[in-house]
């Protein structure tokens, strides 16, 4: 089958990161011809270097804005490949929807996120008539987000497939990565968690951070390693980093990374990954930090609450407040889970890459079929 998968662009996040894992399973697989657009600028990004050579991928230059010149060039790009089936994500359906439409390409679309959250009304009403009058599929990664797929679009989009990725391993530099923990932790028994995301205020850093300084004033012995991107200069993002910054007092505790391409040493290296978000979709670092065995602390937020099997392979707070995501962590510190391998096997039974690539491959057969 020839399969396009169209995204915006190639940033460290975790739907483009599942775009990529996603693409290159599909591509192991001799029958399948698979491309990639990417509608900004693709070369340069941590993430393209990661595509396999057997995906083939092509940037069209997208400039600020609404670029209505890419809509032809897509086109004309869509009209070279002839794909049997078309797979949006983030907002790429919303350039793509006209040359899809006109050279009559069935749709899959990857909500990757609540639908509410996922873009603003305007399009969430284009998106509606695209779902409910073309051969547009909307597919939700998780059963909160398949609840607001419903409630926005439409009881009869019932199709769920969740994120899957790819296990972690050890990077080339693994072993320097082990030394660069070792020197962070105050003592050798130090208890390591990790954050992994972009500095937002849908992340929620700040209660992180807030929620860490009372642990370390109670003495609980921790550190704290947040890897993520902080932004542009100039940007919202930038601004909260910064922010988050000024709130950090235990400096010899609360440590900033900055963005890894490595995310899985530090993961191996840890003793839990901790996620303070408002809201989410499924988030693909909870799924990293199963395949390397290490449980998850987390808030309520979207999918997580699918994937956490408490007192197993993790935590889930009761609420998203300050007071109910410390009581999740002092749970972990008071009862470490430390089966790696139960947590592994939960991994790889449910969102492996390999199952997710099977999943959508069953519904790119069926949104062909129903175009012919």
């Amino acid at each position: 089958m020839k399969i396009v998968h169209i995204i915006t662009e190639l940033y460290t996040g975790g739907a483009e990161k599942f775009c990529i894992d996603l693409c290159n399973e599909l591509a192991e697989n001799p029958k399948n011809e698979i491309h990639l657009c990417v509608l900004g600028n693709a070369e340069g990004s941590m993430l393209y270097k990661k595509l396999s050579s057997k995906v083939n991928c092509v940037s069209l230059g997208k400039e600020k804005g609404y670029d209505l010149k890419l809509i032809k060039k897509l086109k004309n790009f869509l009209k070279d490949i002839k794909p049997d089936v078309s797979h949006t994500h983030l907002r790429a359906q919303a350039y793509s929807f006209l040359p899809l439409i006109s050279l009559n390409i069935p749709n899959v679309h990857t909500v990757h996120n609540v639908a509410y959250k996922e873009i603003g009304k305007p399009v969430r009403i284009l998106y509606k008539t695209l779902y409910n009058f073309f051969n547009f599929t909307p597919v939700s990664i998780s059963h909160e987000v398949l609840e607001t797929v419903q409630k926005e679009y439409g009881k009869k989009f019932d199709k769920i497939v969740y994120n899957g990725t790819k296990e972690v391993s050890k990077s080339d530099i693994f072993d320097t990565v082990k030394e660069e923990v070792e020197l962070l932790k105050k003592h050798p028994e130090s208890k390591v968690f990790v954050h992994i995301g972009r500095f937002s205020e849908q992340k929620n850093q700040k209660m992180l951070i807030e929620v860490f300084e009372e642990l370390i004033d109670e003495h609980f012995d921790l550190t704290l390693l947040m890897i993520g991107y902080e932004g542009k200069e100039g940007t919202e993002a930038r601004k909260y980093y910064q922010e988050c910054k000024e709130r950090v007092k235990s400096k010899d505790r609360i440590f900033f990374m900055g963005e890894k391409s490595n995310v899985g040493d530090y993961l191996l290296l840890s003793d839990a990954m901790v996620l303070s978000s408002k809201y989410e979709g499924l988030p693909i670092v909870v799924l990293e930090a199963m395949s390397a065995g290490r449980a998850v602390v987390t808030t309520p937020a979207g999918g997580v609450v699918d994937v956490i099997e408490e007192g197993v392979n993790g935590y889930v707070a009761e609420g998203l407040d300050k007071t109910s995501f410390l009581k999740a962590i002092k749970k972990f510190l008071l009862k470490p889970l430390k089966d790696e391998k139960k947590i592994k096997e939960i991994f790889n039974k449910k969102y492996s890459i390999t199952k997710t690539a099977e999943d959508y491959l069953r519904i790119y057969e069926e949104v062909k079929e129903s175009k012919e």
